[in-house]
């Protein structure tokens, strides 16, 4: 039986071997990981610790926890940042309906998976969903000049300028009037 990452997953086989991995794994193994990390930089390794197991009626179910870090650009300051990335995995290999009241009150989620995937593609795609969207900096403080140069900014007093996208388009109609 293949139990490495890129073979095929058998939730059945491994839930019943009671088969579990406490690894960790280079970023450069995971090529969908570096696609979302800044070019050329390769932070720290990805931190597998899973365990697979029967639930109640024999379904299989993976537990556990991924992390890691990726280097982005801030969105506050377009510096470069490290951030953390980190999951905690409760998949239930079944159909929706299959789950009994205990899988849905622990949190577990339903996973059907395609024909061919790879316990490596699984987890990749449950770290992708733990990326930040807007990535910062953890601490306002640590972000760059330019985030500093916006903070200093002073807004326009209220009534002094335009209210609204709008409002320079009225002032020009009724110039015109």
């Amino acid at each position: 039986m293949c139990v490495e990452l890129d073979c095929p997953l058998e939730p059945a086989v491994l839930a019943a071997k009671g088969w579990s991995l406490r690894a960790e794994t280079p970023l450069a193994a995971w090529p969908r990981l570096v696609a979302a990390s800044l070019e050329g930089v390769a932070p720290g390794p990805v931190r597998i610790d899973l365990a697979f197991r029967q639930a109640s009626g024999g379904v299989p179910v993976l537990e556990g926890r991924l992390s890691g870090t990726l280097r982005g650009t801030c969105q506050r300051c377009l510096e470069e940042t490290e951030f953390a990335l980190g999951t905690d995995l409760k998949l239930y290999f079944g159909r929706p309906e299959q789950m009994d009241e205990d899988a849905v009150s622990l949190g577990f989620e339903a996973v059907e998976c395609e024909p061919g995937v790879t316990l490596r593609d699984l987890l990749e795609d449950e770290l992708l969903l733990s990326v930040p969207a807007f990535p910062v900096h953890e601490r306002g403080e640590d972000c760059g000049p330019l985030a500093i140069r916006l903070a200093e900014l002073e807004p326009e007093p209220v009534g002094q300028g335009p209210a609204g996208p709008f409002a320079v388009l009225a002032g020009l109609k009724t110039r015109k009037d």
